[in-house]
C-alpha cells in the first residue's frame, strides 16, 4: 500500500512539473480594445430552448464591457451610442453570415443624460 501511495504521489508531482502554465481569459486580449472598453465583446452564449415545443428556437446572449463588477450598479458603464453591436449567424457552415442582428443603444436618462436633477 505504501509503494502504491508513493507511486501515485510521484505521478502527481511529475505531471505538475511537466504541465504547461495556463491562464484564464483576460477579456482584454486585443491591445487596441483597451481604448474602447464599451466595444469589447467578452463572452457569447448560444443555446437551444429547453421549453416544450420550442426546440427549434435558439437563445443568443452577448456580453460587453469586461471587468465591470456586479456590485457596481446601478451606475454601470453605458453602451456606446455611436457604435453598432452586431451578431453574425452562419446557418449553413460556409463561413458567410446568413443572418445579422445589429443593435444600437441610446441613453434614456433625463436631464441631458445626467440623471435626475437635484434642486
Amino acid at each position: 500500500m505504501k509503494a502504491l501511495t508513493e507511486s501515485i504521489l510521484a505521478v502527481v508531482v511529475c505531471s505538475t512539473l511537466v504541465s504547461a502554465a495556463t491562464e484564464a481569459s483576460s477579456h482584454r486580449e486585443a491591445p487596441n480594445i483597451s481604448r474602447f472598453p464599451t466595444l469589447d465583446s467578452t463572452d457569447f452564449y448560444a443555446f437551444n430552448s429547453y421549453e416544450q415545443g420550442r426546440g427549434d428556437y435558439v437563445t443568443l446572449i452577448a456580453n460587453y464591457i469586461p471587468l465591470q463588477d456586479g456590485y457596481g450598479g446601478p451606475n454601470y458603464f453605458a453602451m456606446d451610442p455611436d457604435a453598432t453591436y452586431s451578431i453574425h449567424i452562419d446557418n449553413d457552415g460556409d463561413a458567410v453570415e446568413d443572418i445579422t442582428f445589429a443593435f444600437n443603444f441610446k441613453s434614456m436618462l433625463p436631464n441631458d443624460n445626467q440623471g435626475v436633477a437635484l434642486t
